[in-house]
């Protein structure tokens, strides 16, 4: 009876301190964004981001890098764009969010800011 009693007090303190651990980490990750939107600069882009712009027209997220494939989703000049490769000639490829959904495709060039692609 003992040995299982001692067991149980030891799972408890064990799934306690993960949870400390894991709310710790959650806390040091918003941190910067946090930090970014009370300064008013922009938030640290994620690695994989070439840069983050905003289109200059409303426009549509495809599947593939033709404007005959499928629209993943529209956008608007409210939304920002994170592009993640541009070596195509026509298309970038783009990454935005939408509502809680993350989308990846391809966004046309000509309907983002002039930049050197």
């Amino acid at each position: 009876m003992r040995i299982l009693l001692l067991s149980g007090f030891f799972v408890i303190i064990l799934a306690a301190s993960c949870r400390e651990n894991k709310r710790n980490a959650v806390e040091q990750d918003a941190s910067e964004a946090t930090m970014a939107s009370e300064t008013g600069i922009d938030a640290p882009l994620p690695a994989d981001v070439l840069f983050a712009t905003r289109p200059l027209i409303g426009g549509e997220l495809y599947a593939k890098p033709d404007f005959q494939s499928p629209s993943l989703t529209s956008f608007d000049t409210s939304q920002s764009i994170h592009v993640l490769d541009s070596t195509h000639a026509i298309f970038v490829h783009a990454r935005i969010r939408k509502d809680t959904a993350v989308l990846t495709g391809y966004v046309p060039k000509t309907i983002l800011p002039e930049k050197n692609y």
